[in-house]
């Protein structure tokens, strides 16, 4: 290729020259202007009187307040200390020793609702706790075990309750007879009243164990009972009797024990503790095949639309049901669900 093709590709217009110009000085400038200036320059030097002044003035305020503090204990309100208990000390007692009433207050406030120290540091916790005040309390602060003595009073309810038991037994009380509240009274006597509780709830556990509404030999009939006989039986509720009753009468009642699980709350438990005293004598509510409508017989609790419209379809179809044998050609029926229902079936031919 000849010089003079090479120039003419590589040739500018003296406009373009100029621009490129100009650009190159403006950053040839801004070199020589960063190497001379102090714009790019961190001031690194360490200024060791300023961190001086600044722990100075610290420790400054910090002497102002034990002085202030020093004066609030003036000779008019001198702290006098001795040995005490801060989870357990008074009001009065922590003013007796000189200590403001604000901070008595705000203490025993503390202590009442629960706060305990466990240690003399803890008084710190307190927010009106000054380190004044604190080191002219913490070396006469003394915390009782509160293991050992929690210890000894259950060690001393055992005995009290073993001595209650055995008195009674010895005299032949029983709780079913008259003066079984003389027992009771007598007996919560004899233990400690941090205990109280704990003893009324065990005796009025262990009173209704021993008693019994229902004789050994009676059985509630469960398709001709009601609510409130329901009650008698042990674990069955308001709630719960009257959950079985309404159930009870949307079925048309019970004929097996298994239908009880079906009511809502009624557990395996439950039933292992009433079935020696329940049975299901009586009649059922029966449903007529030939003659109930759909609307009807999905108002029972084992049928919906679509089982009712095959029953009814099916008796439209080959006229009506003349036993069980009829009902059990209806293919779509499952086995274990007729089972369950079929004692509620009748067949009437004419009305």
């Amino acid at each position: 290729m000849s010089l003079r093709k090479i120039r003419k590709q590589i040739h500018y217009h003296s406009t373009q020259i100029w621009g490129v110009t100009v650009v190159l000085f403006i950053i040839f400038g801004l070199i020589i202007l960063g190497q001379y200036s102090s714009w790019n320059h961190v001031n690194t030097e360490y200024n060791n009187e300023e961190h001086i002044s600044i722990l100075t003035s610290l420790q400054t305020r910090s002497a102002e307040r034990d002085l202030t503090a020093k004066k609030k204990y003036s000779k008019k309100n001198r702290i006098e200390p001795h040995k005490f208990d801060p989870n357990t000390i008074s009001k009065d007692e922590l003013m007796d020793m000189g200590i403001k009433e604000s901070i008595a207050r705000s203490w025993t406030n503390y202590t009442s609702k629960g706060g305990k120290f466990k240690k003399a540091e803890d008084l710190k916790k307190l927010y009106s706790m000054n380190d004044y005040l604190y080191n002219k309390l913490n070396s006469f602060v003394e915390i009782k075990n509160q293991k050992k003595e929690n210890k000894h009073k259950s060690n001393q309810y055992k005995k009290n309750k073993t001595w209650v038991k055995n008195k009674y037994k010895n005299n032949n009380y029983t709780y079913n007879q008259k003066d079984s509240t003389s027992y009771q009274n007598n007996a919560i006597d004899a233990i400690s009243d941090i205990e109280r509780k704990e003893y009324n709830a065990e005796f009025k556990a262990s009173r209704k164990e021993k008693s019994s509404g229902l004789a050994d030999n009676y059985i509630i009939v469960l398709n001709t009972t009601d609510s409130t006989e329901l009650l008698m039986l042990n674990g069955i509720g308001h709630v719960l009797s009257s959950r079985i009753i309404k159930y009870r009468d949307k079925l048309g009642g019970f004929h097996n024990i298994n239908q009880l699980l079906e009511v809502y709350g009624v557990k395996a438990a439950l039933i292992s503790k009433i079935m020696n005293k329940i049975s299901f004598e009586g009649t059922l509510k029966k449903i007529d095949l030939n003659y109930i409508t759909v609307d009807s017989l999905v108002q029972h609790p084992y049928f919906d639309y679509s089982t009712a419209n095959i029953f009814i379809n099916y008796r439209n179809h080959h006229g009506p049901y003349k036993g069980l044998d009829d009902v059990k050609k209806i293919i779509a029926i499952k086995q274990y669900w007729l089972d369950e229902v079929s004692p509620y079936f009748s067949y009437s031919i004419d009305k």
